[in-house]
């Protein structure tokens, strides 16, 4: 379903980094400001809407408003005090708090004080809240990253198995929960402790940036490379690990394009790709776009996805809709991503493979399983019917299923598991290379 990946890009803008320039406050902007922040509170989506600009109603149906706000009300909770940040190209802007921390929430004012577009952006603030790591907690120093992960070992004193689990897109953390979502599915949390009782060892972690994890980098700087030097530095800890009879590199979603770049440099004794797309990230943004914008807006971001495919990014004023997803901020990480194809990434996986694809999966289609297979015709392909993407049993329709994406009392789909162990029991004993 369109709009979930189209969430996943705009969750990175929600975590880039301005630098704002400090500027005097207007007393208009302050009273719709504190006004967003009593609608916001009250979940009163048409009143906010009476706030926001014209260009920007235009492209916002106001049902898409009111859940966003639920979904993000859920995961944070109320706002609690704003403060001025100052005007950021052209417009003023201003940080809200959330009751609970991590977030915080960029409110955009253009020159006729009209909300112009909302941002959840990282807290880079100091947080007081306990950081003490649990049992099974592991850091790991990746160059320009901090990554704080989970082992779930056996008990078992003989060499086992150990699967990295990679998280897709978005504030996606090592359990498989986003902030985007107004609940906790768990899902790699799920997989984590179902394979742990099949003797199978499991190591997950917060991508930089989310959850526990830290980046040296701002945000807008972190390319799709680094994001495979992070995934790199963990297989490297666990090959080197006498715990593990085998490395089993496992991404989700757009975690297995990361997983493969990867592996790619730094062999495991296999890969397996869980719902991932077989194109690159170019053709994932038209293909997106093109049945939830006009034709002359389609137009306009096909040229502007384009130009960042070659490295060209653009600077000028683009309409409401457009600033956001292609923010100059976002635009490296955008270009960074679209250059890798994995349908050629698989391609260069001497191991054995593993293509797990669900047949009610609203985000990623079979058809991109089959491109992967095709690509790579020695892999196995495994399609689950009845799948979703978050790797549970799923409905065919796109709404009731998007709507068990918040259910954390689901369990995964029956035959996920056995479809895994089966593969992994499968893979030789030989310490990977």
């Amino acid at each position: 379903m369109k709009i979930y990946l189209k969430s996943s890009l705009i969750a990175f803008i929600a975590l880039m980094l301005f630098s704002p320039a400090y500027a005097q406050k207007n007393a208009i902007a302050e009273l719709h400001t504190a006004a967003f922040i009593k609608y916001f509170n009250a979940g009163k989506a048409d009143s906010l809407y009476t706030l926001m600009a014209e260009e920007v109603r235009s492209k916002l149906p106001l049902t898409t408003l009111g859940s966003a706000i639920a979904q993000i009300k859920g995961s944070l909770g109320n706002l609690t005090r704003s403060d001025y940040v100052g005007i950021q190209q052209g417009t003023d802007v201003y940080m809200a708090t959330f009751e609970k921390p991590g977030m915080v929430l960029h409110i955009n004012m253009d020159k006729a004080n009209q909300v112009i577009g909302f941002f959840l952006m990282e807290d880079k603030r100091k947080l007081t809240e306990d950081k003490r790591e649990l049992p099974g907690s592991v850091t790991i120093n990746a160059g320009t990253a901090v990554l704080k992960g989970t082992l779930s070992l056996p008990q078992v004193t003989a060499p086992v198995p150990v699967v990295l689990l990679i998280a897709g897109s978005g504030p996606t953390d090592r359990d498989g929960n986003s902030l985007l979502i107004n609940g906790k599915p768990n899902y790699f949390l799920q997989v984590s402790d179902a394979l742990k009782s099949k003797n199978i060892a499991v190591f997950r972690y917060d991508k930089r940036g989310i959850g526990q994890s830290t980046s040296t980098k701002a945000l807008s700087e972190v390319t799709f490379e680094d994001m495979a030097e992070d995934a790199l530095a963990v297989i490297k800890m666990l090959k080197a690990d006498k715990r593990f009879s085998k490395v089993i590199v496992a991404g989700h979603s757009e975690g297995s394009l990361i997983g493969m770049l990867a592996s790619e440099r730094e062999k495991p004794n296999a890969f397996i790709s869980l719902s991932a797309p077989g194109v690159p990230a170019d053709v994932i943004l038209k293909t997106q776009l093109k049945s939830k914008v006009s034709t002359i807006d389609y137009a306009k971001a096909a040229l502007i996805i384009d130009s960042i495919k070659v490295g060209h990014f653009t600077k000028q004023k683009m309409d409401a809709g457009f600033n956001m997803l292609f923010n100059t901020a976002l635009q490296p990480y955008l270009y960074s991503w679209m250059k890798y194809d994995p349908k050629q990434s698989i391609k260069k996986l001497a191991i054995p493979v593993l293509i797990v694809q669900g047949t009610h999966d609203i985000q990623v289609s079979v058809n991109d399983a089959q491109l992967l297979k095709k690509a790579e015709p020695h892999a196995v392909l495994k399609l689950i019917p009845g799948m979703s993407h978050i790797l549970k049993a799923g409905p065919a329709d796109p709404v009731q299923n998007a709507a068990t994406y918040t259910r954390s009392d689901l369990p995964l789909h029956p035959e996920l598991i056995p479809t895994l162990v089966k593969f992994i029991d499968g893979l030789p004993v030989i310490k990977a290379p």
